[in-house]
């Protein structure tokens, strides 16, 4: 597992473009000079200096208005990067990236700005000094404390009032996600959730793809591979546990379901990460 990390300033390397798209990569930066709009689905935000902005992979974004003088000290984060992130966080309920799609952007004081810039030099520090069998797993303690960070802000300011919900197509985005959170390790096929939801599976596949820029299936197997990541990293818990708890029939499907989303074994994964004793 060697994706590549680092902290970017090349404006170049950013990962929102000019023409609306769903991002491969999301990114977490903080503006040092210029200005710039970002779109995230329906919020535009006007970037300015000292402004932290937060994205997360699959979100559909833009960016526009471009100053000349225009940067940003960034890092990116792809999405098997963002999932094993997520993987070491507990059981984060989807209401918390709805709310990130509307709170992507925070103006932050000089001090917290130069928090961030040591948080960023911190992280650029580790992942070129640790021994590299280990800095993978450290830069994602790092980058978890960056996200649980937002996770706690989003809990004391919603005190669960959905208020970020603006149409009835993230209205059914969000119920089937909050179902898929509830309900994928016993159930993977489609039609339970749209039964459940009183829709057709072909208006909630199109719903699905329109408002989250994946699949029906791909949103589920994203929250079955992050639990089955999670269980992972408990050394009390054998390979033959977590299938029975993840709702596969054998252990040889639930490792052939593993292997198709992340390019290796529940074995191979777990000789990667330090797991918890």
């Amino acid at each position: 597992m060697s994706d590549p990390f680092h902290i970017y300033t090349d404006m170049s390397a950013l990962p929102v473009h000019e023409h609306e798209a769903y991002l491969e990569e999301g990114f977490g930066g903080i503006c040092t000079s210029g200005t710039a709009v970002i779109k995230v689905f329906s919020v535009c935000r006007k970037i300015s200096p000292n402004d932290l902005v937060t994205l997360l992979p699959l979100q559909l974004a833009q960016i526009q208005e471009i100053s000349d003088d225009f940067a940003m000290t960034f890092f990116k984060i792809n999405k098997v990067m963002f999932l094993d992130v997520m993987s070491g966080l507990g059981k984060i309920t989807p209401d918390f990236f709805f709310y990130m799609r509307k709170n992507f952007h925070i103006h932050l004081n000089e001090y917290d700005t130069k928090r961030f810039l040591g948080f960023c030099d911190v992280i650029d520090y580790r992942k070129n000094n640790s021994d590299p069998h280990f800095w993978r797993e450290t830069v994602l303690h790092l980058l978890r404390i960056y996200y649980w960070d937002f996770y706690v802000h989003f809990q004391k300011v919603t005190n669960k009032k959905k208020t970020y919900l603006n149409s009835r197509k993230e209205s059914i985005a969000f119920k089937f996600s909050m179902l898929a959170f509830e309900h994928c390790k016993a159930h993977r096929e489609i039609n339970f959730y749209s039964e459940k939801l009183c829709i057709s599976s072909l208006y909630l596949t199109k719903v699905i793809q329109e408002v989250n820029g994946q699949s029906p299936r791909e949103v589920i197997a994203d929250y079955v591979i992050v639990e089955i990541k999670r269980m992972l990293r408990n050394a009390n818990l054998d390979i033959k546990e977590i299938t029975h708890q993840t709702g596969f029939s054998n252990q040889s499907s639930m490792s052939r379901f593993f292997r198709q989303h992340t390019g290796m074994s529940p074995s191979e994964y777990r000789c990667t990460i330090h797991i918890i004793q």
